[in-house]
């Protein structure tokens, strides 16, 4: 596929929300979020059309999205330190059927269970970790997802994948509400709270990810770094051709 990078510049200027009732007002659809990080593995692997809605995760695509792409919008997070809070409690007063699907088979259940105790009335009807040896498992399983029918699906698989799962479901002829959340559930199995107050209030995250996280530490230096170069061009191009 020959991608297109001032379309993927238009589609964020389209599609970022720019605050959390758009995403509550939602009847169907489904949502990813965009962060430095996963700019950079989405732009050659996922056109951004398919996606109803994208959310900004994180101050960098805030800040950048108000200065380059005149348009105002929140930090939209698929956590509990945003987003996922009103969110789930609109879905358990709604009592809506809400299907997991993410992170390592060793961690998805302990993920359930802490997300359960946090909210008690959420209507949890079925989980599985993110992994499948092949591409008819994968197919497979979104034939049984079909068949059971959630009115909402939480995908954290990391990107591209969790975003080609959401893409193939809704290309099946799903049309429930479908959310992308990248490292939610694996963070989860720990505490469903994975921020400290403090840290929320600082916007200091990305420091607390990598002092939690050390692995991280390339990706909030080096690649995000490199998004900073990889977006202008975009951008450039963009404006260009327009």
């Amino acid at each position: 596929m020959l991608f297109n990078f001032d379309k993927l510049i238009e589609n964020l200027r389209d599609k970022l929300v720019e605050d959390v009732d758009v995403l509550l007002d939602m009847k169907s659809g489904i949502v990813s979020y965009v962060n430095p990080f996963s700019y950079l593995k989405l732009r050659n692997r996922i056109d951004l059309k398919d996606f109803d809605l994208i959310t900004s995760d994180g101050i960098v695509l805030k800040k950048l999205s108000s200065i380059f792409l005149n348009k105002s919008i929140q930090r939209l997070s698929p956590d509990f330190s945003s987003y996922f809070k009103p969110l789930f409690k609109q879905l358990s007063i709604s009592k809506s059927e809400v299907y997991f699907i993410g992170t390592k088979p060793k961690f998805i259940e302990k993920s359930i269970q802490n997300i359960q105790v946090k909210y008690p009335d959420l209507n949890i009807i079925g989980s599985r970790d993110g992994y499948f040896k092949d591409d008819e498992e994968l197919m497979l399983h979104i034939k049984e997802i079909i068949k059971l029918n959630p009115e909402v699906i939480i995908v954290g698989m990391g990107s591209p994948l969790q975003e080609n799962y959401l893409i193939n479901l809704k290309r099946s002829g799903w049309g429930g509400r479908g959310f992308s959340c990248g490292g939610f559930l694996h963070q989860s199995f720990q505490n469903t709270d994975y921020y400290p107050n403090w840290v929320n209030k600082l916007n200091v995250r990305w420091l607390y990810r990598i002092y939690n996280e050390p692995k991280l530490i390339k990706r909030y230096t080096i690649d995000y770094s490199w998004f900073l170069v990889v977006f202008m061009y975009d951008w450039m191009k963009y404006t260009i051709s327009k």
